[in-house]
């Protein structure tokens, strides 16, 4: 068997909403988000241009706008963070701040346990492995995105894991 065990601390489970946000549907969402606020700004020129020259009473609309605006400029920047703060929290409220994971990488499946918590991924659920700098990312065909670390294996080590993980998930590995 092979563990690998690490703290999951704020910080660290902000940096992963961060980069979900950065890929994906996420991704998508938020590109939209940015067309709908260079759009909204680019009304707001007009009307304000408009009202400038005369044009009638476009009060009701600059209010309507700037909410809109502001609605927006939440969607895009703070919404993605308030939420993974939120779901920290609630995960905290239930194993305690800065919690332990254990993942072990046993013959028949991934089991992760969390307090007393644990879940078991089998090899054939496995779509993806990959690492960037020391971190190891193996993706689930339900994509989910779990996270292991070079420097926290507790049994075995890295070089072990890759020569496992590679036996296990055939052709999807991208480790170095």
């Amino acid at each position: 068997m092979i563990t690998n065990q690490y703290i999951v601390t704020k910080k660290l489970y902000m940096d992963w909403a961060a980069e979900d946000r950065k890929k994906g549907l996420s991704l998508k969402i938020n590109i939209l988000w940015a067309v709908i606020l260079v759009i909204l700004i680019a009304a707001t020129v007009v009307y304000m241009r408009m009202r400038s020259e005369g044009n009638g009473d476009m009060s009701l609309l600059l209010v309507l706008e700037g909410a809109l605006l502001v609605f927006t400029v939440y969607q895009l920047f703070f919404r993605g963070k308030s939420s993974a703060g939120a779901m920290y929290d609630k995960i905290a409220a239930q194993l305690g701040h800065d919690w332990t994971r254990t993942m072990h990488f046993k013959n028949d499946a991934l089991y992760i346990s969390e307090g007393s918590f644990e879940i078991n991924y089998p090899y054939s659920e496995i779509v993806s492995v990959k690492n960037i700098g020391n971190e190891i990312m193996i993706e689930t065909d339900k994509k989910l995105v779990l996270h292991a670390y070079k420097d926290k294996f507790i049994e075995g080590d890295y070089s072990r894991f890759k020569r496992f993980i590679e036996s296990k998930v055939v052709n999807k590995c991208f480790l170095n």
